[in-house]
Parts: structure tokens; sequence; C-alpha cells
């Protein structure tokens, strides 16, 4: 245990919290990594201060994550539920005082997203995000609402033979075209 630590520690002084993190989702369950906690120590001071914090399911999934600012302070914490499938169907976030900020539902069609909730602290729905896909479960729209159920965004995604994302074509709520993302390939 005391390898995998110093391992860990070596691997995460190479990156700050927000980078790749030096581990895949494979390493985390092969090695039974149950949590993860960067620190880092200021050179010139040889003051250190936790960075990060992240805690893991059995089966690799980041269950809690916490960022912390130089002082000590809680910046933002997170908590995250999966289902059967290892799908992420909640992620709740928490202010610096530990209140729930927002709660993110997504509820799944086999093992595509069908519809995201997202919710404020208090409980009211700030917006859903509906998902549809063809017959070969590409993603094709996603269509954006507000807490009224009036339409604020939709994605329309178009793709090539080979499955692969050709346009991104990004409108608001009015259906005015708004951005053009187009995605080429070398075969």
């Amino acid at each position: 245990m005391r390898y995998i630590y110093l391992y860990l520690c070596i691997a995460l002084s190479c990156c700050s919290f927000g980078h790749v993190f030096a581990q895949s989702k494979k390493d985390v369950k092969k090695l039974h990594i149950r949590s993860v906690t960067v620190t880092v120590v200021d050179a010139g001071t040889d003051k250190e201060h936790t960075e990060s914090f992240k805690k893991y399911d059995a089966n690799a999934n980041v269950t809690a994550k916490e960022e912390y600012a130089k002082d000590g302070s809680l910046k933002e914490k997170k908590a995250h539920k999966y289902n059967k499938n290892n799908d992420e169907v909640e992620e709740v976030t928490y202010d610096e005082t530990g209140a729930v900020a927002e709660r993110k539902t997504t509820e799944y069609n086999g093992k595509d997203p069908k519809l995201e909730t997202v919710y404020d602290g208090k409980g009211n729905v700030v917006k859903k995000t509906g998902f549809s896909y063809n017959a070969m479960g590409e993603k094709t729209q996603e269509t954006t609402y507000d807490s009224e159920g009036k339409v604020i965004k939709k994605v329309v995604f178009t793709y090539d033979k080979y499955g692969m994302k050709t346009e991104k074509k990004t409108y608001d709520g009015n259906g005015t075209l708004k951005q053009t993302r187009k995605y080429r390939y070398e075969y």
C-alpha cells in the first residue's frame, strides 16, 4: 500500500488538478484505489496545501471531488452517483458553505442519455436537455429547454459514412443559426 501511495504522489506531482489525471480509470480499478489527495508544496515557503481530493467506488467511478484554494478553503465540492451500467445519473455541486448549489440528473435510454435536468439549490428546474440519436446510435440532436419548457438552444450533428462527426450546428431559441463547426478527416 505504501508503494501505491508513493507511486500516486510521484504521478500526481507531475500534473495539477484540472489536467488529465495520471492514472486511467482502468488503473484505478485494477489497483483498488479508493481516493487520491493532491497536495502542493510551495518551493519558496515550504508551505503545503491540499489542492484536490477524489474518492472512487469499486468500479473506479469518481463519487466525490473537492477543490481547494491556496488558503485551504473549499472552492467546490461535487458528489456523483451512477447506475448499474456505471453511467452517471446524478451530479450534485455544493458551494463553499456546503449547501447544494446545483443538482443535475441524467436519464438513459439503454446506454445513451435521453434527458438531462438541471436544478438550482432549492430544487427548482433550471433547464432540461433532451438528446436524439440515429439508428447507428450517433447523437443527432440536443435540445435545451428553460424552466418554462421554451427551447433556448438546439444543436444538430451530422456524420459521414464512417460515423465520424462532420458538422455541429448550434441554433438559439428562435431557431437562428449561431455557429457551424465543421470536422474534416483525412482517411
